[in-house]
C-alpha cells in the first residue's frame, strides 16, 4: 500500500492480490472454512483519496477508472466495504478518544470485481489505514488488525503490506520474505464468480487429502520461479468450474503457453500466469488480448514492506 499526503488530503494506492497457494483444510464450526494460503500483493491498484471534513460524517463516492466504465455496477454506498470499514473505525474512535469521524472518500476502481483479486478487501484496508493516519493514529497496528478481521477474512492480509501465509479463515497472517518479484499476466473473464457460491461447492469435491505448502514456500522464499510454477495450487478450481464451466476453455488456452505455471486466484474467476521475465509477460499479454477471452493485465508481485506503515 502506497500512501502520499498532500496537505490534509491523503492518497492511498490499494493493491490487488493473488493466491499462489490455496488449500481448504475443512469446514469450521462457525461456518467458515479452515484455509492455508500463500498470498502476494500485485502491482494493480485502486486509488482512495481521503479528505478530513469539519463536520462529522462519512461521504463516499466510487467509480471505475476511465476506460473501465463497462465493468459491473459498484455497490451502493451503504454496502461498500470502504463505508462499512469507516463506520467501524468511527465507533472505535468514539470508544478510544470520544471523537467523531469526519471524512470524505473518493474511490477510483481498477481492480476487477468478483475476480479473486481482493479489490474490496484491499480498499477496506486502505480506508482503515488512511482514516487512522488522518486521525493521528489512535489505533495500534494490533487494533487495526482486530478491526480488519471483523470486516473480512482477507482484509488483515493487506495491512501487512507484504506477501504472507494466511491461515484460519485468512485472518491469521505471517509475513513471508519473497526471493524475487514474479512477472505475471492476469486474465479476468467477463463473467465473475461469487465467493460464497464457490465455497459452497467445496465439499462436493472433497478436501480429505490436503496438499502441503512446503515446496511452494521453499521456492517462493528462494526466488525459484520454476519451482513456484510447479507448486501453484488452488483447491477451489473444481468448485469454480462447477459454477462457471466456460472457464475450462480458458484453462486449455493457458496450458498452451510455455511458462513456469498458471493458476486461478482466490475463488476466481481470474487466472494468472507466472512468467520467466517481464518481457515474456508483456509478449504473452499481447497475444492473450487478441483471444478476447477476458481483460488481460501484465504486472508483477510486490515484495515485503513495499509500502508505508500504518
Amino acid at each position: 500500500m502506497f500512501i502520499r499526503q498532500d496537505g490534509p488530503q491523503l492518497e492511498v494506492l490499494a493493491p490487488a492480490k493473488i493466491n499462489l497457494f490455496l488449500e481448504v483444510l475443512g469446514k469450521r464450526d462457525d461456518g467458515f472454512h479452515e484455509l492455508d494460503m500463500l498470498m502476494a500483493p500485485v502491482a494493480l491498484y485502486d486509488t482512495l483519496t481521503l479528505t478530513p471534513t469539519q463536520t462529522p460524517g462519512i461521504t463516499l463516492k466510487s467509480r471505475w477508472a476511465r476506460g473501465l466504465e463497462h465493468q459491473p455496477e459498484l455497490p451502493v454506498v451503504e454496502d461498500n466495504l470502504v463505508y462499512r470499514t469507516l463506520l467501524l473505525f468511527h465507533q472505535e474512535l468514539q470508544e478510544v478518544r470520544g471523537d467523531s469521524l469526519g471524512i470524505a472518500v473518493d474511490l477510483v476502481k481498477r481492480i476487477p470485481a468478483a475476480a479473486g483479486l481482493g479489490g474490496a478487501s484491499s480498499d477496506a484496508a486502505a480506508a482503515l489505514i488512511g482514516a487512522n493516519r488522518l486521525s493521528g493514529n489512535p489505533l495500534s497496528f494490533d487494533s487495526c488488525c482486530r478491526l480488519a478481521s471483523q470486516i473480512g477474512s482477507d482484509v488483515p492480509f493487506f495491512l501487512y503490506q507484504s506477501p504472507a501465509r494466511c491461515q484460519g479463515r485468512g485472518e491469521v497472517v505471517t509475513p513471508i520474505a519473497a526471493g524475487q518479484s514474479l512477472p505475471l499476466v492476469l486474465i479476468k473473464p467477463a463473467a465473475g464468480l461469487s465467493t460464497p457460491a464457490v465455497f459452497s461447492r467445496v465439499a462436493d469435491f472433497g478436501f480429505d487429502s490436503p496438499q502441503p505448502m512446503n515446496s511452494m514456500l521453499a521456492a517462493f522464499c528462494s526466488g525459484d520461479v520454476s519451482g513456484v510454477g510447479r507448486s501453484l495450487h488452488n483447491r477451489l478450481v473444481q468448485s469454480a468450474l462447477a459454477e462457471l464451466p466456460e472457464l475450462e476453455s480458458l484453462i486449455q488456452k493457458l496450458g498452451g503457453y510455455d511458462v513456469p505455471g498458471f493458476q486461478m486466484t482466490g475463488s476466481g474467476s481470474t487466472f494468472f500466469l507466472v512468467c520467466r521475465h517481464r518481457n515474456q509477460a508483456k509478449h504473452i499479454a499481447s497475444r492473450l488480448r487478441q483471444t478476447k477471452l477476458g481483460a488481460v493485465i501484465d504486472t508483477y508481485t510486490l515484495g515485503q514492506s513495499f509500502g508505508c506503515a500504518a
